[in-house]
């Protein structure tokens, strides 16, 4: 069949392209509400329109759907106003925490005290979640806005990577080898469902 999609309503367009680009990696981007807002400070958000750009200097991207939320987006605002975050790459054990982290909360309550996700702090003024396999640490670099959408791609910046022992290690030429089956990386595909790697070769 054919489809044109020239034209479709934003949420129209989304159920589509969420169907067929697939599978997609999750960015699983925590930022900084503000101290003032106490236990509630840290905002956990995932985003699967995501994906690398640059290696020099080390760039990812991801895309905010401010119209689709119809309001500013707390990440969205968080990275404006401070652009040093983190983003956690899941296992597919976390997919039900990820899941429930995409529910629109009202502006400054925090995913992580409803849903009892543990932080752990390191060398970064943003903790990482617990018990993700790998974390970048990440400083929000550039803001664009899609056209006439509220849509807002996000570039960032990747400055270091915390990840888990079992899931990386250094080869002898000196190189960072991931252990693929031992990360087992949760992907997402369309209408509310998420995938995982069961299997890689090379051709």
């Amino acid at each position: 069949m054919e489809l044109s999609v020239e034209g479709l309503p934003e949420a129209e367009a989304y159920n589509v392209f969420t169907q067929v680009i697939i599978p997609r990696p999750i960015a699983w981007v925590l930022s900084d509400n503000g101290e003032h807002f106490g236990e509630e400070r840290w905002n956990l958000a995932p985003f699967s329109y995501f994906n690398g750009i640059t290696s020099s200097p080390a760039m990812v991207m991801f895309s905010i759907g401010d119209g689709m939320a119809e309001r500013e987006k707390d990440t969205h605002r968080n990275l404006r106003e401070r652009s040093q975050f983190v983003i956690g790459l899941a296992s597919s054990a976390q997919a039900g925490q990820v899941q429930a982290t995409s529910e629109e909360l009202p502006p400054g309550v925090s995913e992580i005290r409803k849903n009892g996700i543990e932080l752990t702090d390191w060398d970064w003024p943003v903790p990482r979640v617990t018990a993700a396999p790998l974390s970048m640490a990440c400083i929000a670099r550039q803001f664009t806005r899609v056209g006439d959408t509220l849509q807002i791609v996000v570039f960032a910046e990747i400055i270091k990577l915390w990840i888990r022992p079992d899931v990386g290690s250094i080869d002898a030429r000196g190189r960072l080898l991931i252990d693929v089956a031992a990360f087992d990386p949760l992907a997402r595909v369309g209408k509310g469902a998420y995938a995982r790697l069961t299997q890689t070769f090379r051709p």
